[in-house]
């Protein structure tokens, strides 16, 4: 194996490991908040207050990684990131369930920009490897959607997230196996500046991952319970959403070569296009089919979205910063939106929202792509 293939692996191989239990919490939560000794109202807040500390982290992963190296600070991530789904199954209560999402946001922050940055190496065939590396980090939430609503029967909803914990702690010697990152950091005030332009690209990162990753997420399971038992509706979650990391998996592997030799800014139109009738289409009750529109348009963007991003900058894990920092922002908004607003709008009014946006957002950033430069005086 190539050894640019080999760090993309290996990083990808922790990411996948400690992602078990963030990937779960989202299905049984929402269904069983009593067995984590929370009241209802909380659940919106846990599983979007992880996003926020990870958008206010951002920031420090450059500084950081300059300082102790991208491998320790990958390796340090790994150890919160196990110990707070460990916390998921050993604690209840508000407060400790909160400290936990705090310390995975912290973790998933500086995991997300490493293993990409990993994987973007010297920017040649950064496609493929970016591609490669969304494969196989989703093959360890496949398994955990896939099982989790099985071992959520067997075990209880709670002690589930014991096992994916445990799985995780192998993460931590494998990440020391990384060599260190060079030329993937640069000036941090520029990075910090860049991270929060609101140009038209992170706005369209920001709208797509409010709809299809989380409102989608933190409401397919009470979706799929109006139309399902409450058991059958978490393994029909679960079994959903393992099926969208499956086709990421076929797609990442399939459409990052593609990547490579197409001009990516062509794609993306369309993809956010397709994301938005999926939208629709679960707005006006087809749930199946908004569904799988959704699994496999975003799957595809989420190859498309860091490459573009990475190209950005020099600065590759500032201009990664950014990117997560309005997907990120789109999450939090997502899963909190996605609680409230099913409750209050309910769910034609809340995805068609969401549909509307999306469009909106994709026309935005093609007019200012075919807006002409300034002309100086």
């Amino acid at each position: 194996m190539q050894q640019g293939y080999r760090d993309t692996v290996v990083a990808a191989a922790c990411l996948g490991l400690v992602y078990l239990g963030d990937a779960l919490i989202y299905v049984v939560l929402p269904l069983y908040p009593e067995a984590f000794g929370v009241e209802t109202a909380a659940v919106a807040i846990l599983l979007s207050v992880n996003r926020v500390i990870r958008i206010i982290g951002y920031g420090w992963v450059s500084p950081l990684a300059r300082r102790f190296g991208a491998r320790t600070l990958t390796a340090w991530a790994c150890a919160a990131a196990a110990i707070s789904t460990l916390c998921y199954g050993l604690a209840t209560g508000f407060v400790v369930l909160l400290l936990a999402r705090v310390a995975w946001g912290a973790a998933f922050g500086v995991l997300n920009l490493t293993n990409t940055a990993y994987a973007y190496g010297d920017g040649r065939g950064a496609g493929t490897r970016v591609g490669l590396s969304r494969a196989i980090s989703a093959l360890g939430v496949i398994f955990a959607l896939g099982l989790g609503g099985w071992f959520v029967t067997m075990v209880g909803p709670q002690h589930v997230f014991v096992i994916y914990g445990l799985i995780g702690l192998p993460a931590i010697p494998l990440a020391l196996m990384l060599p260190r990152l060079r030329h993937a950091v640069g000036d941090v005030a520029v990075a910090a500046r860049a991270r929060w332009t609101p140009s038209a690209l992170n706005i369209l990162f920001f709208v797509i991952a409010l709809g299809a990753d989380g409102v989608f997420a933190a409401t397919l399971s009470t979706l799929l319970a109006d139309i399902l038992p409450v058991t059958s509706a978490v393994i029909g979650a679960g079994l959903l959403l393992a099926a969208h990391r499956v086709i990421q998996v076929l797609l990442s592997f399939a459409s990052g070569p593609l990547v490579d030799r197409l001009q990516v800014r062509r794609v993306i139109g369309p993809c956010g296009i397709a994301i938005a009738a999926g939208l629709l289409a679960i707005a006006l009750g087809h749930i199946y089919l908004g569904a799988a529109i959704l699994i496999f348009a975003r799957a595809a963007f989420a190859v498309i979205g860091p490459v573009i991003a990475a190209g950005q900058s020099s600065d590759r894990i500032g201009a990664l910063a950014a990117y997560a920092t309005w997907s990120d922002c789109g999450l939090a908004a997502g899963a909190f939106i996605g609680i409230v607003g099913m409750e209050w709008a309910g769910t034609a009014t809340t995805y068609a929202l969401l549909a509307g946006a999306t469009v909106a957002a994709v026309f935005w950033l093609r007019l200012r792509a075919s807006a002409p430069p300034p002309t100086r005086v």
